[in-house]
């Protein structure tokens, strides 16, 4: 497909393939895509090294997949989609092979032994919260709450479904989920997880309101699939970043 060859017509005028190239440019989205290229290219050096290959027995099975995925099972469905996208089958199946060896190679420079050592030395960080928090527009009422609650052993859900002026947790009774070390601020981060189980907390002064949190469940973490994967993914991030800088890029000449 050449810059200038039409993609769709609109009101009788061509949206070309250079049309789009521009918007994708405008947009910073082109760069993107360029840098996703350059990764691509250091990965099939380093499967050249590591001598990984993609069978046509493993490329198929991912390709049903992710056809799957994309709601494309049907071969008229398939076809459409390269039509309207400008792209041949083969170009798809490349991709595919490319997303393969990209996931083989991982798997070779990320070691289980690392992503064990790097989680038993982070544990402590890794400790989640489950948080309910009442918000109040005043001081005088806040205290008011946090006295019903602890003298009086008020239901902190109920509390905040009367008192709290934070629509998107009151109607759940103050429910505000699950976080972990660093996603509130430090002197809520630090009350928090020094805290213990049904602890009411607070009041802290946030963003002009004054918030009170109890503590409904602490979890220590464990290396389960998605920790792995998340650790994973981070040395595999790092591993690319550092490869991507020791190429060698040359500008072609003109």
């Amino acid at each position: 497909m050449e810059l200038q060859d039409a993609l769709i017509i609109v009101n009788g005028k061509k949206v070309t393939v250079a049309d789009v190239m521009l918007q994708l440019k405008v947009s910073g989205q082109f760069r993107d895509e360029v840098c996703r290229i350059v990764e691509s290219r250091v990965l099939d050096k380093k499967a050249q090294e590591l001598r990984l290959e993609v069978t046509d027995q493993e490329l198929y099975e991912f390709d049903q997949t992710k056809r799957r995925y994309w709601g494309l099972e049907r071969a008229e469905d398939m076809f459409e989609y390269c039509r309207n996208n400008g792209i041949a089958i083969e170009q798809w199946q490349s991709v595919a092979r490319h997303e393969l060896l990209r996931m083989k190679v991982r798997c070779k420079v990320v070691e289980e032994a690392a992503i064990i050592d790097y989680f038993e030395g982070h544990r402590e960080g890794l400790k989640t919260v489950t948080l309910s928090r009442i918000v109040c527009s005043e001081n005088s009422t806040v205290e008011e709450v946090k006295r019903l609650a602890l003298e009086r052993g008020e239901n902190f859900s109920d509390l905040a479904r009367r008192y709290s002026v934070e629509e998107n947790t009151r109607s759940a009774g103050g429910h505000l989920g699950t976080v972990r070390r660093g996603m509130l601020p430090k002197k809520v981060d630090e009350a928090v997880f020094a805290a213990k189980l049904n602890d009411v907390l607070g009041p802290f002064k946030e963003n002009g309101h004054w918030s009170l949190f109890k503590v409904e469940a602490l979890r220590a973490p464990e290396l389960n699939d998605s920790y792995k994967k998340e650790i994973g993914d981070r040395f595999f991030e790092q591993w690319l970043q550092k490869a991507i800088d020791e190429t060698k890029f040359e500008r072609p000449s003109s």
